[in-house]
């Protein structure tokens, strides 16, 4: 980020601030979205994850790869990103309770103003991930980010949209393992909830 004094400070453990991309500002600029909406709970670790994923779905250059993890897609990258957003304010994070939620920090409005250009050319794209995740809870979000996983992975086996019935046997394939478990009838309306918006490609 260009030079300010909120981004440059360094953590009460000492680490210095890092330069942060503008496609990380944007996913910061989606939770900001959501912080607006005044009904919704905290965004928690697990739900910010997969923003992540959803972020970069979406063809916003985050660089983290995702794979196959217990709660959905993971990326073993994205630790080392949320520490670098905390350590340059652009993030923090605040324990309520048993969890951790997400926030934007202090330094959210500099960077917003350093990648304004890049974040004007994301404005649709940012606006779409924040209508979707403020209808979601955090099983939700591990939910419509594991069918958004296994129904592109299996379009990228096949060379074509899967159907809704092979996005549901390969998720319930998937979590078989889960606890507590997963219900198909869950899984199903995700599948579906998802296609109508547009979020997938997936035949009847």
């Amino acid at each position: 980020l260009e030079h300010s004094p909120a981004l440059d400070r360094s953590t009460a453990q000492g680490l210095p601030a890092t330069r942060i991309p503008p496609s990380w500002v944007a996913l910061a600029s989606v939770l900001h979205e959501i912080e607006g909406e005044p009904y919704h709970p905290p965004v928690g670790r697990i739900t910010f994850q997969k923003l992540a994923y959803f972020v970069t779905a979406c063809g916003i250059p985050t660089k983290l790869e995702f794979r196959r993890g217990s709660y959905g897609p993971f990326s073993p990258q994205l630790k080392s990103l949320i520490t670098k957003l905390v350590n340059n304010g652009v993030i923090r994070e605040e324990r309520l309770g048993r969890m951790f939620a997400v926030h934007t920090g202090p330094a959210f409005a500099d960077g917003s103003r350093a990648y304004s250009r890049e974040l004007a050319d994301w404005e649709d794209t940012i606006r779409r991930l924040a209508d979707l995740f403020v209808r979601m809870n955090t099983d939700q979000a591990e939910v419509a980010a594991t069918v958004h996983f296994a129904a592109g992975s299996l379009a990228q086996t096949r060379g074509e949209p899967p159907s809704e019935t092979e996005v549901l046997a390969e998720v319930m394939h998937w979590k078989q393992k889960r606890r507590p478990e997963l219900r198909e009838q869950e899984v199903a309306l995700a599948i579906r909830s998802l296609g109508m918006l547009g979020w997938l490609s997936v035949r009847a």
